[in-house]
């Protein structure tokens, strides 16, 4: 079954062609990388899926993007509510200025729910699976501040899970982490695909052959190619695929 299947999809920044006819589709429950120089269009695509990139001045996309069969540029589709079912970890932790218990049940409040016990449940649960829960459990009412790094990186996966999402987005989320934090994460994304589909940029080309199912590698805004990781490490189709994937360029 597809969880996300884009088609056709081209992305202007005012002028600047950013993405060019990009056919993509993940099965559920898959982690998917994206890979590519800076600048090749992998970001901007990510955003694409749960419409970040509304926010920016002067944008336009042309194509379909659908999410579990829902096509999520459609007129009647409310963004607050696909943003309940495509959750999103970026580049450098940014937890909010709350305990950490509030910051995982920001979500679940803002989103109309009130049931104490309901939120209780559901912090702890996403703080387990975010596999933070034996550090934090006896802080929950500190400040999401006084977590390392690496713990608040984790903090705001939790964040993002405790909504329920459907896909979790990740943009190059342990780039900004030592590597035993970032091994962490790595075992994380392993654990999170049993409930969730995953998309993850990263400029890590280990990263993205230990944690991903498929590989898809961007450059200059085209899908150059898109395969299984195996393939994609060990004979990737297209040249330019291999040329950056054994450090030739970019």
């Amino acid at each position: 079954m597809l969880t996300i299947d884009a088609k056709n999809v081209d992305f202007y920044y005012s002028d600047f062609h950013a993405l060019k006819n990009i056919n993509f589709e993940v099965e559920k429950n898959k982690v998917v990388a994206l890979i590519g120089p800076s600048g090749c269009g992998k970001s901007t695509f990510l955003r694409l899926i749960n419409r970040m990139n509304d926010l920016i001045d002067g944008t336009r996309m042309t194509g379909t993007v659908l999410v579990e069969g829902k096509d999520i540029y459609a007129p009647n589709i409310h963004v607050d509510e696909l943003r309940k079912e495509v959750g999103m970890v970026f580049q450098k932790p940014n937890p909010f200025p709350k305990s950490i218990f509030e910051n995982v049940a920001y979500g679940l409040r803002v989103n109309g729910i009130k049931d104490s016990t309901f939120i209780e449940e559901r912090v702890i649960e996403s703080i387990k699976s975010a596999a933070l829960w034996d550090e934090v459990k006896d802080k929950l009412n500190k400040s999401a501040f006084a977590l390392s790094g690496g713990q608040q990186q984790r903090l705001c996966i939790a964040r993002a899970l405790a909504i329920s999402p459907k896909v979790v987005l990740m943009d190059e989320p342990a780039s900004a982490l030592d590597p035993i934090s970032t091994a962490k994460v790595e075992e994380l994304i392993h654990e999170l695909k049993k409930d969730y589909t995953i998309i993850i940029v990263t400029h890590n080309m280990q990263q993205a052959s230990r944690v991903s199912d498929k590989t898809a590698y961007f450059y200059l805004g085209e899908l150059i190619e898109y395969d299984e990781t195996t393939k994609i490490f060990t004979n990737p189709t297209e040249h330019s695929t291999q040329n950056y994937i054994t450090g030739r360029f970019g």
